[in-house]
Parts: C-alpha cells; structure tokens; sequence
C-alpha cells in the first residue's frame, strides 16, 4: 500500500466521526495531501508528510474573482498523532482546529465577497467613462483592465471605481484650461 493509500484509509475510518465531511475525489491523485470537504465550499488538507507519525491539519480558504487566496494573517494549523483511534483523530480536529477554521474561513469569505463587489463597481465605472470618450477610446489590457487610452489621455479607475487618475499629454492650452475650470466647478480641489 502506498503512503497515499494509506492516508486515504486512515481518513476514511475517521470520517464517520466528523459529520458533513468527506474526501474531495478532485485530491485523489495528491501524492502529498489529501482534502476533506464540507459541501459548502470549505476543505482541510491533511498531510502525513510535513509532521513524521502525525497528520498535519491546515485549512483552504476562498478564492476572489481575481482567483487570488483570501487567507488570514495568521493560519493556524495542528498535528494529531496518527496512532490515535479515529474518534480521537475526529474529535481532536472538531476541538482543536474546526471552531477556528470555521470563524476564520467565515471572515475570508467576507473578504472576497467585498473585493469581488468592489472589482465589479471598477468594471462599472471603467466602462461607464470608456463610454464617455467614445469610439476613439480603448481599454487598457488584460493586466490593467480599468485604465482607457485615447490620444493623449489616460484614465485609470482605482479602488472599488471611488477614484479615478486622469493623465494628460500634449494638449492646448485651451484644453487644458477648461479641464482645469472643470475640476475647479466640480469641487475636484476640494476632495
């Protein structure tokens, strides 16, 4: 039996003493760690080969649109000595790591829902101030999104769309003082 082998017996003897949790198939060909998973989107790699005797518990965490890991400052992770009968293993991971896991993978998730809606405002904005320039304008690409060239000019939407950099190059005196008077009229010194 390989080490893999051996893990995923391990963990299926310990499955029916944590409720609501199985084996992710999508980790089945894992040499160094399995994922146990919940159904709501929350996965705990477990490992056999980062603590020798013991298995190592760490948590996943969600992803945001941008596919960037939302974790916390500091993750936690517990070893759990693998000769241990499984409702001890259970019970040590439902004691020990799952009340922070559960707390901690709840935070993270507000952080992607945040950041997802703040990217979505961005796209809003940027596409609403394309529109503004015109034919003439082009979005930048795909590794900035929210900036928009047109001859001369760039605007880049930063944040969640809340502010906005204007940069402009070769233009009339005429141009850029009615820019200017603009921004003045629009109290844009004041902010």
């Amino acid at each position: 039996m390989t080490e893999r082998q051996q893990l995923d017996a391990e963990l299926t003897a310990i499955l029916p003493y944590l409720p609501s949790w199985k084996l992710d198939p999508t980790y089945a060909n894992h040499t160094w760690c399995a994922v146990l998973i919940d159904g709501t989107g929350r996965g705990i790699h477990v490992s056999i080969t980062q603590a020798k005797g013991r298995f190592y518990i760490s948590g996943m965490w969600p992803s945001d649109s941008d596919h960037q890991q939302c974790r916390p400052d500091k993750c936690r992770h517990i070893t759990i000595a693998r000769s241990q009968p499984p409702e001890k293993v259970a019970a040590e991971i439902q004691r020990r790591f799952l009340p922070w896991y559960t707390a901690a993978y709840a935070e993270q998730n507000e952080r992607t829902t945040w950041h997802n809606a703040a990217r979505n405002r961005q796209q809003e904005v940027t596409a609403e101030l394309a529109a503004l320039l015109g034919q003439k304008a082009a979005q930048g690409a795909q590794s900035n999104p929210n900036r928009i060239y047109v001859p001369g000019l760039a605007v880049e939407v930063h944040g969640g769309g809340t502010s906005v950099s204007i940069e402009m190059r070769f233009k009339s005196l005429k141009v850029a003082k009615a820019v200017l008077r603009a921004v003045v009229k629009a109290g844009g010194l004041t902010d």
